[in-house]
Parts: C-alpha cells; structure tokens; sequence
C-alpha cells in the first residue's frame, strides 16, 4: 500500500507541474552548519524545529509524522529582468520573488489535497530544514551557495516541505557530503557581497544581504554608511549567489508555470519609487517586496540609487532631502554623495543650510567630502 501510494503520488504530482518530488522520513536530521544570532530577535532558521545544535526535528512542527515529503518547482525563467542602462536605473527584486510563495503553496496545496483524499493529516512547513532534508529524499546534493543542485535544473528550485501521517515508501540518501557538484569552484563565496558563504560551506545568516534588506540582519534596520555598497541595486530579496553560479549559466527557461502571481516588474525603474507614496508602491510592487513596509522599501531604493551612480536621479533625491522622514533624507544625502558632480554638490549644500538633524548633517558632510575627494 505505501509502495504504491507512493508511486503514484509522485506520478500524479509530476501531471500536475511539480518538477521533483521525493520522500523521506521525519526522524530528526543533522542540518549544514550556519552560525547562529548574535541577538534573539534576529533571524535563525528553523529555530522552532531546533533540538540540538544543528540538529532538527521534524516532529516538533507535527507531533505524529510518518514521512516529510519533499517538492521542487524549477523556477528558471520566470522573471522578467530588464538590466539597467544610463539614464534608466532599475532596482532588482531577486530571482522569483513574485512567485515565491505562490510555487510553494501550489506544490504544498496539491499534496495536501492529494493525501487528504485518502484520510492522511499533512501539514506544510519552511520551519525545518528542507534542503537538507531534500538530499535525503534525493533531489539533489547543496552546492558551495547553500542552494539544492540538480543536474537538469541547477539551483533555481523553490522548495517545500509537507509532513503527514500517510504510511509513505520513504527513501534516506543520506544528508549534505562534502561532494557536490561544485569541485573546486567558489565563485559564489568570492562573490558574496556581505561575506555570508564561507568557502568550507558554512552560512552566516547574519551577514546575509537578503536579511540586511528586511531588517533581520545584523545591522538590523540600519544598513551603516560602509556597508551600503554592497547592497547593489536589489530590494527586498537578492539572488546573487544563484546569478553567478556557471552551474546555471546553460539552464533552458521554463515556459510554463501551473501557478498564477502578480503581473508586475521584477526590475522596477528607481526613479518614481524614490519619493513615491505608499499607494505607488502597492502598484508598482509585488507583494513579497511591499510586505516589509514602506520604510524598508524606500531605504533600498535609495541604497540602490546611490549605487546606480546615475545622475538621472539627482533631481528626485535632492527633493528627498527636503520631504522625506529623517533617516531617509540622510540616505539621500549619501546616494548624492555616491552619484558626485557638480550639481550634486550644490543639492547638498543648499540642503545644509536648512537641515537640523544632526545625523543627516553628518551625513550631508560626509557625501560632500566624497565627492570632493573624487574631483
């Protein structure tokens, strides 16, 4: 009975556009090594399935699982990147961030559906750790940038995770080797902007970009002034380390997708979001980006203008340093800075004479002396 109910869920759930299914049981599992929070609100994964250091149950997320099925969708040619050019920055919202809880919750809504119909209690959860667990039902090995791998899909997989108490046929190909498909590759640590892949494959969640820009980093909501740089031009969500993996450069792009998402940009152009109200972002921007909050959002934009260097920008950010919250007006001030010119320079100081904060003061100082320095 589970042999068969096995097959034919992974059969049927194939028909029904979910790429890679495998299953495996739900005993506790030993995780890849991350570092953990230096501050308890900060972000730790799986916390909640944490039994021992980097050890997880998945029984703690439900109490009578049998077997922890696993579900990849290949997300390969899904976004719609359009790059920057001189006088038309745009920002960069991740791979697959419009459809990133959607392909989970179209995968995970059809095998609950499915073991529903015979009976069986199953539940879907991102809180254990489902690429470790996604080698154990064999999809794949995680390559040097933390991502499962596949031969045919490389690592634009979106993963979940159901468990249930369904009888299933459970596979255990054991759990993350130091043999993956990278060799002596390390492209994707180098590459790192923040430093948080380190080369023995190791993830400091802390220093992850994806976490700086929603405020669950280290540096909490405040990216400093040295650090900025390294955002690039993302909002809200980065693939960097899947952008540069040679694993991916030869991947073919899906054409079809059995899940519906929001027809919106996944490049927006910078220029109308830098003083946009909080209905502009609502329409111009996914949902997975907006549900950080309209500061978070305005504080990557800004970053990200300062990092496009293009002067196309000026004019909105000089009208930021005089009708934006304060925190933002001293972001505009260092976008400013970043950009350099004349006509910066001048925004700046016309913008000195009026400012009282003395944080944005600061800020203003240090953007002048930037472009000073530069000629």
């Amino acid at each position: 009975m589970s042999d068969n109910m096995s097959e034919k869920l992974i059969l049927e759930g194939h028909k029904a556009g979910i790429d890679l299914i495998g299953i495996t049981d739900a005993e506790d599992i030993k995780c890849i090594p991350w570092t953990y929070p230096e501050k308890a609100e900060h972000y730790f994964p799986c916390a909640r399935s944490q039994t021992g250091r980097n050890t997880y149950s998945p029984r703690k997320i439900m109490t009578g699982a049998r077997a922890v099925i696993v579900t990849a969708m290949y997300m390969y040619g899904y976004d719609k990147i359009e790059k920057s050019t001189k006088g038309c920055p745009r920002a960069n919202i991740g791979p697959w961030t419009r459809g990133y809880v959607e392909a989970r919750e179209y995968a995970a809504g059809w095998v609950i559906g499915y073991l529903n119909r015979y009976g069986y209690h199953s539940i879907a959860s991102n809180e254990i750790p489902y690429r470790t667990l996604a080698v154990k039902a064999g999809l794949g090995k995680i390559g040097n940038n933390g991502f499962l791998y596949h031969e045919e899909m490389g690592s634009y997989l979106n993963l979940c995770c159901v468990l249930t108490d369904a009888p299933l046929k459970c596979v255990d190909h054991g759990t993350v080797s130091a043999e993956n498909n990278c060799g002596k590759c390390r492209k994707c640590s180098s590459m790192c902007p923040t430093g948080a892949l380190e080369e023995n494959g190791s993830y400091h969640a802390e220093l992850c970009l994806h976490l700086w820009q929603q405020g669950q980093g280290m540096y909490g909501t405040d990216i400093p002034r040295e650090e900025r740089h390294k955002c690039l031009n993302y909002l809200m969500r980065t693939g960097r380390c899947l952008e540069i993996c040679p694993k991916n450069s030869k991947l073919k792009p899906r054409k079809d997708f059995p899940f519906k998402s929001e027809e919106k940009e996944d490049s927006p152009l910078l220029e109308p979001l830098i003083l946009a109200a909080d209905e502009e972002y609502r329409r111009i921007l996914p949902y997975h980006v907006y549900k950080y909050g309209i500061e978070a959002i305005r504080r990557d934009v800004i970053i990200a203008s300062g990092n496009s260097k293009d002067e196309v920008l000026l004019e909105e950010l000089g009208k930021g340093l005089y009708e934006l919250d304060e925190k933002c007006r001293g972001l505009c001030a260092w976008a400013l800075g970043e950009i350099g010119g004349r006509r910066a320079d001048k925004l700046l100081s016309e913008a000195y004479k009026t400012e009282y904060r003395e944080s944005v003061r600061q800020e203003i100082e240090y953007a002048r002396k930037n472009i000073k320095e530069r000629g």
